[in-house]
């Protein structure tokens, strides 16, 4: 009897929240809600589209190649890390790598090339990388994969 009413409690103490303790570990640095940082400044917005426009922002305007807005699978949640030294938001995305290059070139018969024909689609086992966008103040700085740490071009 004893346990079915310590259990009754239990439960209704985790339904009203008061039986969990939660913990913030986001940064020692971070000094209010908005989870401004002073090295790193405010944490990148998510859109409604879970998508980060400055994100995008960078993709769009040639700063990393292998990556597009079309070949991303899902966005991350930053969180704070440091890369060369320096302190950012660590923006982790995990996108399609595509398969080798199937395109061609057919030569005319005088010699002169045709338009490339591209054969190139998203291999059949549609691996995905991970990648981190460091982002400071609002901008990304920096494309990196996730493990080696090395830039992506």
């Amino acid at each position: 009897m004893k346990t079915k009413i310590y259990s009754l409690l239990i439960a209704l103490l985790m339904v009203l929240g008061m039986g969990t303790v939660t913990v913030a570990t986001a940064s020692d640095f971070a000094t209010d809600v908005n989870m401004n940082h002073p090295l790193a400044g405010l944490r990148p917005a998510m859109d409604f589209r879970g998508r980060y426009p400055a994100l995008l922002k960078s993709m769009r305007a040639g700063h990393v190649y292998s990556i597009s807005p079309d070949n991303v699978q899902r966005y991350g949640y930053p969180t704070l890390g440091k890369y060369n030294g320096q302190v950012y938001w660590m923006v982790p995305v995990q996108f399609y790598t595509l398969g080798g290059d199937t395109s061609y070139q057919q030569l005319s018969d005088d010699g002169r090339p045709l338009p490339r024909i591209s054969r190139s689609r998203y291999s059949a086992s549609r691996q995905t990388t991970d990648a981190y966008a460091c982002v400071r103040n609002g901008v990304v700085e920096h494309w990196i994969y996730k493990i080696s740490k090395a830039p992506i071009r």
